[in-house]
C-alpha cells in the first residue's frame, strides 16, 4: 500500500496503524478486487485502475464495520452466555458439585436433575428436525432393499436440482428445495448465535473428499482430475484476472496436501485438529468449486466413499454440532468452556483440599467428554489398522447379531418403565405400538418422522448393539443388511416412534390444561421440568395448534406445529424465529432424550467409555473398541437406569424403581432365552426344575442387558465354546481364541486319533463367521441343512457329543435333534 494511502485510512481511523493492520487492509482490497472480477467480469474489463481500487476499497470498507459491529455482538453473546452458566452452576444443588454441573451441560445425564438442555440434546434435536424436514430429499434417491442401495438416477436428478438445474423430476425438485430451505435455516440460526457464514448462492451441496483415495494419487494426478472440474471465475489473482492453469495447480496442491493428510498440516501440540472461534466455522471460502452438477458426481465417483445421503446428513449432524455449541458456550466455546472448567475445579479444589486427585479426574473426565461432543478428534493414526479394525467388527457385526432381536424384549421393560416415571398413559403408549409395528402403515411412519422421531433408520445407525463407527465398506453393508434383515431396526424404530408419539401427545393434553410451568406437579413431571424448560418455552407451547392424528392422539404437540406459529403471535416474547426455534428444539429435545431412554440406545457417554473417544488407527484404539463391541447396549441399560433409579427423590422411589426394573427385564429376559433356545432347534428349558436357579440367573443377566454373558456365571465355557476370558475381552478376542484353539488342538487330535474333530471344528468356525447365518428366523434351517451335515460328515458322532454337552451342561433336549435335516 502506498504510504499516501496508508496517511488517508489512519487519517479515518484516527489513530496509527501497525504493520499488520495495513497489510490486512491491502488484502482486503485485493480479496475484493478478485470479487468485483469475478462477479462481473465485463463490466470489470471496463474500470481504470483508479475506479477497481476505489470500489474494492470501498467493500473492504463495508467489511470492517460489518466485522466491528459483529465483534460488537459476539462479545455480547459471550456474556450473556457465560452468565447463563454461571447461574447454572452457582445454583446447581447436585452432589457432583460445580464440576457436575458443568459436565451435565456437555451430554445427557439420566438422573433427572440437570435442568439443562445439554449440548449433545441439543444437537439431537436440531439434527433430527432438520432431517424430519428432508422426507421428499429421503424418498428422490429411492433407497431399496432395506435401504441399503440408491437409486443413481434418482441421486443424478436430486444434485441436478440442487445445483439449479431442471430435470424435470418433481419429486427430486420437492427434496431439493427441502434441503434448501432447511440448511438456509440452520445457516442463520448458527449466524443469530454468533457465527458468520455468508451465503453463497450456487452453494447447493457439500462436498466431501475420500483421504484414502485422494492419498493413493500423486498430487498432480489428483490435481489433473480436478481443474477442468472447476468453475474458473471462482479463482482469480489479486489484481481480478483469472489464475493461469500453472497458478491453480500451486493453488489445488494446497488443497491436495490438507485432504490427502487428513489435516495434518493444521494439528496444534497436542495433536488435535486446529479449531479457531467455533462462530467462525464455515465462513472461510469454499475453496473446490466444481462447474456444474456432472463434474461434482464425476468427482465423487472417484474421490469419495460416501453416499448422497452420508454427505447430506454429515453436514446436518457438523452444522447442527456447531450451533448447539455457540448456542451454549458462545460463539468461541471452546474460550468459554476453558475458563469455566479453570474456575470450577479451582473453587471445587479450595473447598475440599483433601479430594484434590478426586476433583482432577473428575475435571479431566469433562475435558475429554467435552473434547467429544465438541469434534476435538485426533486424526486417524494409521489407515490401514483402521480400515482392516472396522472390517472384522463389521464382519462380527454382520455373522453374530442375527438373532439380536431375541434379546430385545428388555426394550418392553424399560419402555414402559420410562412412561410410568414420565406419567404417559400407558393404554395410549399400548395402542401406539400396535400402530408402529404394522408395517403397512405408511401414514403413521411418515407422520413420527415429520415430527423427528426414531431418526436412526435414516441415518443407518446400528450404533443399540454395536458400534456407529463403521467405514464405508462391503462389511458395513453386510452389517447394516444384517441388522435390517433381522427386524431389529424395525423394532427399535417402531418402540422409539411409539414412545416419542405418545410423549407428544401427553405433553399437547398436559400444555392445554396447565396454565404455566410452574403449575406442573413436581411428584408427576418432575422428569419434564428437569429438562432446562424455561417460560418462554412453555408460552411458545401454547400458542402451537397442535395436531389430530386420530386414534387417541388428538392432542399432538410436535415440532412443526410449534414452527407453524405465526410471527406476529410470538414477537412479544422476542425474535420470532429464534424463540419458535428454541422452543421446538426444547420439546424434541426432551422427547427424544426419554426415547432413548425407553429404547435405550448409547449416547456420548456410554460411548466415551466404550472407547470412541481413543485415537483411530492405533493399536490401543482398536483394541479397546473391538474389547467393547456388543457391549455399549449393555452398559447403556446398567448405566443410564441406575442413574435414574439413584436420582429417584426418596429411597422408598429408589427401591421400588431398581425392583420393577429387574422384574420386569427378568421376565422378558426369560421369554427371550426360551425363544433363542426355540430358534436354535432346542426344546424351552425347564424353568422351575433342579436347574431353575441357573436358568433365572440367566434370563437376570439377559434382561438387564448382558445377554450372551450370562453363561459366564453358570459354566466354564460359552454355548458357543469360547471360553470365558476370551468372550468377555469380546467377539474378536474370542474368534482369535477358537483360532488358537483349532490350531492346538490339530496335533492334539492326531495323536489321540481324532483328527476328523479339526472338520468339525473348522465347520463350526466358518459358521460363525457367515454373515446372515444367526439371522433367528434362518439359523436353525440352515443348520441343520447345510452346517450340521457339513460337521457330521468332516467329523462323524459330532452332532451326537453337542446333543450330550446341552443335555449335560444345559439340561437341554431339541425339537429339532442337530442330526436331522427336517423335523421328526
Amino acid at each position: 500500500m502506498r504510504q499516501e494511502c496508508i496517511q488517508a485510512v489512519q487519517q479515518a481511523a484516527k489513530r496509527t496503524l501497525t504493520a499488520r493492520e495495513i497489510q490486512d487492509i491491502e488484502d482486503r482490497i485485493y480479496r475484493n478486487m478478485r470479487s468485483l472480477a469475478r462477479d462481473d467480469p465485463a463490466s470489470w474489463r471496463q474500470l481504470t485502475d483508479a475506479e477497481r481500487l476505489r470500489r474494492a476499497g470501498q467493500l473492504a470498507s463495508d467489511e470492517l464495520q460489518r466485522e466491528a459491529a459483529l465483534k460488537k455482538r459476539r462479545v455480547a453473546l459471550t456474556i450473556s452466555a457465560r452468565q447463563r452458566l454461571d447461574n447454572f452452576i452457582n445454583n446447581y444443588q447436585g452432589a457432583d458439585g460445580k464440576l457436575g454441573a458443568l459436565n451435565r451441560t456437555i451430554a445427557f445425564s439420566a438422573d433427572g436433575k440437570s435442568n439443562f438442555l445439554s449440548v449433545e440434546s441439543r444437537t439431537k434435536a436440531t439434527r433430527d428436525y432438520a432431517l424430519s424436514q428432508l422426507q421428499e430429499a429421503f424418498e428422490a434417491v429411492d433407497p431399496r432393499f432395506f435401504g441399503l442401495f440408491e437409486d443413481e438416477a434418482g441421486v443424478r436428478d436430486l444434485v441436478f436440482e440442487m445445483r439449479g438445474q431442471n430435470t424435470g423430476n418433481a419429486k427430486a425438485r420437492k427434496g431439493a428445495k427441502a434441503w434448501g430451505e432447511v440448511t438456509e435455516l440452520l445457516r442463520r440460526r448458527f449466524n443469530d448465535a454468533g457465527g458468520d457464514i455468508g451465503y453463497l448462492e450456487n452453494w447447493g451441496i457439500p462436498q466431501h473428499h475420500s483421504m484414502e483415495k485422494v492419498g493413493a494419487v500423486t498430487k498432480g494426478k489428483w490435481v489433473s482430475d480436478v481443474i477442468g472440474k472447476l468453475d474458473r471465475k471462482y479463482y482469480t489473482r489479486a489484481d481480478g484476472q483469472l489464475m493461469s492453469d500453472s497458478e491453480l495447480t500451486v493453488f489445488l496442491g494446497e488443497a491436495y496436501n490438507t485432504i490427502a493428510t487428513g489435516g495434518l498440516n493444521k494439528l496444534t501440540d497436542t495433536g488435535m485438529r486446529i479449531s479457531g472461534a467455533r462462530g467462525n466455522r464455515g465462513n472461510a471460502s469454499r475453496q473446490i468449486h466444481f462447474k456444474d452438477a456432472d463434474s461434482y458426481l464425476q468427482y465423487q465417483q472417484l474421490y469419495g466413499d460416501r453416499s448422497l445421503w452420508e454427505i447430506m446428513v454429515g453436514h446436518l449432524e457438523g452444522i447442527s454440532k456447531d450451533i448447539a455449541l455457540v448456542e451454549t458456550y458462545g460463539p468461541n466455546p471452546d474460550h468459554v468452556f476453558r475458563s469455566l472448567l479453570d474456575q470450577t475445579k479451582s473453587e471445587t479444589a479450595m473447598a475440599n483440599p483433601q479430594d484434590t486427585g478426586r476433583i482432577e479426574r473428575q475435571a479431566n473426565n469433562t475435558e475429554n467428554l467435552y473434547n467429544f461432543i465438541s469434534g476435538k478428534t485426533q486424526p486417524v493414526a494409521n489407515q490401514h489398522i483402521a480400515r482392516w479394525s472396522d472390517n472384522i467388527r463389521n464382519w462380527m457385526v454382520a455373522s453374530r447379531l442375527g438373532s439380536a432381536l431375541l434379546a430385545s424384549f428388555s426394550d418392553l421393560g424399560t419402555m414402559y418403565l420410562s412412561a410410568k416415571v414420565t406419567n404417559l398413559p400407558m393404554n395410549q403408549l399400548f395402542r401406539n405400538q400396535l400402530e408402529a409395528m404394522d408395517p403397512t402403515n405408511r401414514t403413521e411412519l411418515a407422520r413420527a418422522r415429520r415430527a423427528g422421531l426414531a431418526m436412526e433408520s435414516l441415518l443407518g445407525s446400528v450404533n443399540r448393539w454395536a458400534m456407529d463407527n463403521m467405514g464405508p465398506s462391503v462389511s458395513r453393508w453386510a452389517a447394516t443388511a444384517v441388522m435390517r434383515a433381522s427386524g431389529l431396526t424395525a423394532w427399535s424404530d417402531a418402540h422409539k416412534r411409539a414412545y416419542g408419539v405418545t410423549m407428544m401427545g401427553s405433553l399437547g393434553d398436559v400444555v392445554t390444561r396447565t396454565p404455566d410451568l410452574k403449575s406442573l406437579s413436581n411428584d408427576d413431571f418432575r422428569i419434564l421440568k428437569s429438562k432446562g424448560i424455561t417460560d418462554t418455552d412453555w408460552n411458545v407451547w401454547k400458542l402451537a395448534q397442535q395436531e389430530d392424528w386420530g386414534k387417541g392422539n388428538n392432542t399432538m404437540l410436535t415440532p412443526e406445529s410449534i414452527m407453524r406459529i405465526p410471527d406476529s403471535a410470538v414477537q412479544h416474547l422476542g425474535a420470532p424465529e429464534r424463540v419458535k426455534f428454541e422452543a421446538m428444539r426444547k420439546l424434541l429435545g426432551a422427547v427424544t432424550e426419554e426415547v432413548d431412554m425407553a429404547v435405550i440406545t448409547p449416547g456420548a457417554r456410554e460411548q466415551m467409555i466404550t472407547g470412541s473417544g481413543i485415537q483411530r488407527g492405533t493399536w490401543k484404539g482398536e483394541l479397546t473398541r473391538s474389547v467393547f463391541l456388543f457391549k455399549s447396549f449393555p452398559i447403556s441399560v446398567v448405566m443410564r437406569h441406575w442413574s435414574r433409579a439413584m436420582g429417584m427423590p426418596s429411597a422408598g422411589g429408589r427401591a421400588a424403581y431398581i425392583a420393577t426394573f429387574i422384574a420386569s427385564t427378568t421376565i422378558l429376559g426369560a421369554l427371550s432365552q426360551q425363544l433363542n433356545d426355540m430358534a436354535s432347534g432346542r426344546n424351552p428349558r425347564d424353568m422351575a426344575g433342579e436347574d431353575a436357579a441357573k436358568f433365572w440367573l440367566g434370563a437376570l443377566l439377559k434382561g438387564g442387558g448382558l445377554g450372551l454373558y450370562g453363561d459366564f456365571l453358570l459354566s466354564d465355557h460359552t454355548r458357543y465354546g469360547s471360553g470365558a476370558l476370551a468372550s468377555m475381552l469380546g467377539p474378536v478376542a474370542g474368534l482369535v481364541d477358537d483360532v488358537i484353539k483349532i490350531g492346538q488342538g490339530i496335533p492334539l487330535n492326531a495323536v489321540d486319533g481324532k483328527s476328523e474333530q479339526t472338520g468339525g471344528d473348522l465347520v463350526k468356525l466358518g459358521k460363525g463367521l457367515t454373515p446372515g447365518a444367526n439371522i433367528w428366523y434362518l439359523k436353525a434351517a440352515l443348520d441343520h441343512m447345510i452346517f450340521n451335515q457339513m460337521q457330521e460328515y468332516f467329523s462323524p458322532g459330532y452332532l451326537r457329543k453337542m446333543e450330550q454337552r446341552s443335555k449335560k451342561e444345559f439340561n437341554q433336549t431339541y425339537w429339532w435333534r442337530p442330526q436331522d435335516v427336517t423335523p421328526q
